[in-house]
């Protein structure tokens, strides 16, 4: 198979940063994935342009705009630490792990269960826990990367976890996992043009994925909100929440938005604490439910105006991590 030189530039560059990032001491892996993260928002100019977009969208005149640059530099580095413990899962400590009963319960009832997260914090560490840790069948939805170079040697590292690897559009081997009793991974906080639910996110109608919801609905199997927020480098901590009460949804003349906006509330209150170990990179906005695109540089008053919500408060931890955040690199 004969394969572009951009995909055999892509895979050399993902293999040399994965090399110099894999290291055995921790902490100069950590160091070294943030220095990737203050380069990133030279190099990834799109994706700095959403992060500034998205927190602005979000908390409107709650957050300045230096600080709006800080927490976005705080959330470069927060992407490039999640890759380096995605490179070594093994290597990960937790300070703790709560509520764990609400995951094995679900999975104890046989039927399968589905384990919604979002990319916040340590969320790969989430699934090494379950798999290697807790012993769990789990397999895991994902979207395959564009370079089949890249792709193999992601697919390659992903080994360890011990999971089932499905892409996210395979919905026949998902619902055959789920009938095999395992745990289907599904995250919920990405921008889905085609097929996806017009559902606030974060008091922002957002174009939300369906599937946990609908298979939950459909199979009646219980559906466990999951966040891994960082305490420290390599330091996480697991948070099980109970499992979303399907009952109103059900009732509902739409189940599937119904259980939809339920995950999403569970998940809102913890990206705004941790928001600084949220991923504000993804153009998450950027599919609107009238099937028109936003831009990072679009007509603000417009985006703005789209709110279903007040803009959110900067929570206190933020606010005590901005004040004693002096950046250098701020214009």
């Amino acid at each position: 198979m004969t394969h572009r030189w951009s995909h055999r530039l892509e895979w050399w560059l993902v293999r040399a940063l994965s090399v110099w990032l894999d290291v055995q001491e921790p902490g100069v892996s950590c160091r070294r994935a943030m220095t990737l993260g203050n380069l990133g928002r030279r190099v990834l100019r799109r994706e700095w342009a959403w992060c500034q977009t998205n927190l602005r969208l979000i908390y409107g005149d709650h957050l300045s705009q230096k600080e709006r640059f800080d927490l976005g530099v705080l959330a470069f580095r927060n992407i490039f630490m999640s890759y380096v413990e995605g490179l070594q899962p093994d290597g990960v400590r937790f300070t703790g792990i709560s509520g764990t009963h609400h995951l094995l319960d679900a999975f104890q009832s046989g039927r399968g269960a589905i384990l919604a997260s979002i990319h916040l914090g340590g969320w790969e560490s989430g699934l090494f826990h379950g798999a290697r840790t807790l012993g769990l069948p789990l397999a895991c939805l994902y979207r395959p990367t564009n370079n089949p170079l890249s792709e193999q040697f992601f697919q390659q590292r992903r080994s360890i976890y011990d999971i089932e690897w499905i892409p996210r559009d395979d919905v026949r081997a998902a619902i055959r996992a789920l009938k095999r009793g395992k745990v289907l991974v599904v995250m919920t906080d990405i921008n889905f043009r085609q097929g996806g639910v017009a559902v606030p996110f974060l008091g922002l109608p957002a174009m939300c994925p369906p599937g946990a919801g609908r298979l939950a609905l459909q199979l009646k199997i219980p559906l466990v909100p999951v966040v891994v927020t960082r305490n420290a480098p390599g330091i996480n901590h697991i948070h099980y929440q109970p499992p979303i009460n399907l009952e109103e949804p059900r009732s509902s003349n739409h189940p599937v938005e119904e259980a939809t906006f339920q995950l999403n509330q569970v998940f809102a209150r913890w990206i705004h604490e941790y928001a600084d170990q949220y991923n504000w990179l993804h153009a998450r906005w950027r599919s609107r439910p009238d099937g028109s695109l936003w831009r990072a540089d679009g007509d603000w008053s417009q985006m703005a105006g789209a709110r279903v919500e007040p803009f959110v408060p900067v929570s206190s931890r933020i606010r005590t991590l901005l004040a004693h955040k002096t950046s250098k690199e701020y214009p």
